[in-house]
């Protein structure tokens, strides 16, 4: 009766989970065969599923003459220096509260705080964000973007890596320790390797978040010097056409960079989602 009754699950979830896929897959594909398409059979009578001559033009119209590069050099530079920082600190916030005899109220307070960072959403900040930047000459500047990107970011961060941090026993740092090596030595050498698959997860989900924002990119940018590839997209939607093979290229671009990081750490992700951030110690 158990086989019977595994066998009958397994008969209806799997065309579930199947149309699922074609549900979420879909979309991806046109989006990538739409960007393969010439701009002669993007406005055909007829609609068609597969490019019938693919090309990379509309790629190369995108990078090269576009400029669009040039935002997607900025977006990796924002990103990157981004997932640098909000780690850095969120390492310097998470450290004395998981390995050091802090107060339960103390520890609490710290996570307090960071929550009520993300209290308010983005567009409630975007303007007083607007008038700091612009007072302190960082307008169109791509560090105004880091400094914000580290500080929205930063409270997924703590608590990404307090869950992390609070599952490697205290007891082999500490035995480091009673050998005689210093507190910056167990630190580097026994603490951060056994924290660095919660560290590859919080990077790899803070760049990603960070590669989609969009909004305070818009607001606080305004030249190609600055900007990032989110506000070279909607750029592509002109007042008297959208130009939909070229916005799907670089809708492939955009999506590919954060697809590819999350497919190769996606176990230190998965982790980092379930237990890394809920679990209570």
């Amino acid at each position: 009766m158990r086989r019977r009754g595994r066998r009958w699950r397994a008969v209806l979830i799997t065309p579930v989970l199947a149309v699922i896929v074609v549900l979420y897959a879909f979309p991806i594909y046109w989006l990538i065969a739409t960007s393969l398409k010439s701009r002669s059979q993007l406005f055909q009578a007829t609609l068609s599923l597969f490019p019938e001559a693919p090309t990379l033009q509309p790629y190369a119209d995108v990078l090269i003459d576009r400029g669009m590069w040039i935002l997607l050099r900025n977006s990796i530079v924002v990103c990157g220096a981004t997932v640098v920082l909000a780690l850095t600190v969120g390492l310097l916030i998470t450290y004395p509260i998981t390995r050091l005899d802090v107060s339960p109220r103390v520890r609490a307070g710290v996570l307090n705080w960071a929550l009520s960072l993300r209290f308010l959403p983005p567009i409630a900040v975007v303007v007083p964000y607007f008038a700091v930047v612009r007072t302190v000459g960082l307008y169109d500047q791509p560090l105004a973007l880091i400094f914000i990107y580290s500080l929205f970011n930063l409270p997924f961060t703590i608590w990404m890596l307090k869950g992390f941090l609070t599952e490697i026993p205290r007891e082999i740092e500490e035995a480091a320790l009673a050998d005689g090596a210093s507190r910056w030595t167990a630190f580097r050498h026994i603490l951060l390797p056994l924290a660095t698959p919660g560290l590859l997860a919080a990077g790899v989900i803070v760049f990603s978040f960070s590669w989609s924002e969009f909004l305070f990119a818009l607001i606080l940018t305004s030249t190609p010097n600055a900007q990032t590839f989110p506000v070279g997209v909607q750029g592509l939607v002109t007042q008297f056409e959208i130009i939909w093979n070229d916005m799907a290229a670089a809708g492939t671009i955009a999506m590919l960079l954060p697809l590819v990081l999350m497919v190769l750490a996606r176990r230190h992700v998965v982790a980092g989602l379930t237990f890394g951030v809920v679990r209570e110690k």
